[in-house]
Parts: C-alpha cells; structure tokens; sequence
C-alpha cells in the first residue's frame, strides 16, 4: 500500500511486494518513496507459510459457510396457488 504524505514529496510504502525470480520466498518492504524514485526502506522476508495456512483455512470455512446458505429452498406451485394469484390480481 502506498499513499502520499500531504505537503510533501514523498510516499510512505507499507508492505509493497518486492517481485523476485524465486517464488519460494515473499518478500516486502516497508519505507519512503522520494519524488525522484529512489527509495529508503527495510525489507522483510519469509517464506510465511503457517499465516499462509492460516488464510486458507479461512478462505476454506468462509466457502463452505458460503454454499451452505446457498442451498436453495424447494418450492411446489400448484394449480391453486396460481388460481388464488390470478383472482388476487384481478381483483
């Protein structure tokens, strides 16, 4: 995320995504962003694998509670109920 600071040149990068040529790893930093381009930051990695599970459980139970309240309810027309429509309709 990256927003700038009012007044003044510069970004304040939180938790941008460094891209890097092995997935294996994740990689983010945290820092300044000058009008230039440069930038002055600390840099955190990790593979995060335990908050990756973490999110997938999440994401899984959020599905499942998600197609349980979608499950849609049976309903039976007959003749009558089209009948007492139309007469209320006419009415």
């Amino acid at each position: 995320m990256r927003f700038k600071v009012p007044g003044q040149s510069v970004s304040v990068r939180l938790f941008e995504r460094v891209e890097t040529v092995d997935n294996q790893y994740d990689i983010f930093d945290v820092g300044i962003e000058q009008e230039d381009g440069s930038i002055d930051s600390v840099v955190v990695g990790g593979s995060f694998s335990y908050a990756k599970s973490l999110a997938r459980q999440a994401d899984e139970a959020h599905e499942a509670s998600k197609s349980k309240t979608a499950k849609k309810a049976k309903v039976t027309v007959t003749a009558e109920h089209v009948q007492a429509v139309a007469d209320a309709v006419a009415a």
